[in-house]
């Protein structure tokens, strides 16, 4: 009897293991298919990390060259600050000579303008007294000749006779 049951159990393990071993055989495929799904993801995968790789070193040499350009600017900048800095210091300069030869004129145009308002003056001065001097002789001339045209008059008038 045991050998029966170990005959069914075989055949019935034999039914259903034909039954597994289809399914199995289904599972198989199933992971074939997922397999080959899973190599193209990969594949595409694979294409994808390149593009990223080839776009990310594009981007560093963007960025390298951004960077150099960035530096060059910062360059130019700083040149142009300090070219700024020295035609500020130069413009002072030459500002602060401007006003020291504008203050040393002034100084010198005072001192001539003062020199020649006493030597003008000193002139109107001597004109002046040159003036009295001769209005002084003319009055004196005049005095004596009214003084001297009376006396005559005078002398005349008791002269002659209206009578």
């Amino acid at each position: 009897m045991q050998l029966g049951l170990q005959s069914v159990m075989v055949l019935g393990h034999y039914g259903s293991l034909s039954k597994i071993m289809a399914e199995l055989e289904t599972e198989v495929e199933l992971l074939k298919k997922e397999v080959s799904d899973m190599k193209l993801i990969h594949g595409r995968l694979d294409e994808a990390i390149t593009k990223i790789t080839d776009v990310s070193n594009s981007i560093h040499r963007m960025l390298a060259v951004h960077e150099e350009k960035l530096n060059q600017q910062e360059e130019a900048v700083y040149a142009a600050e300090e070219l700024i800095e020295q035609r500020r210091t130069e413009f002072q300069n030459e500002l602060k000579e401007l006003h020291s030869r504008i203050t040393t004129n002034t100084k010198e145009i005072m001192a001539v303008a003062t020199q020649q308002h006493q030597e003008h003056s000193e002139a109107i001065q001597q004109v002046k007294e040159e003036l009295n001097k001769r209005v002084g002789i003319l009055e004196k001339w005049r005095h004596v000749l009214i003084g001297g045209s009376i006396v005559i008059g005078f002398i005349l008038h008791k002269m002659m006779d209206f009578t």
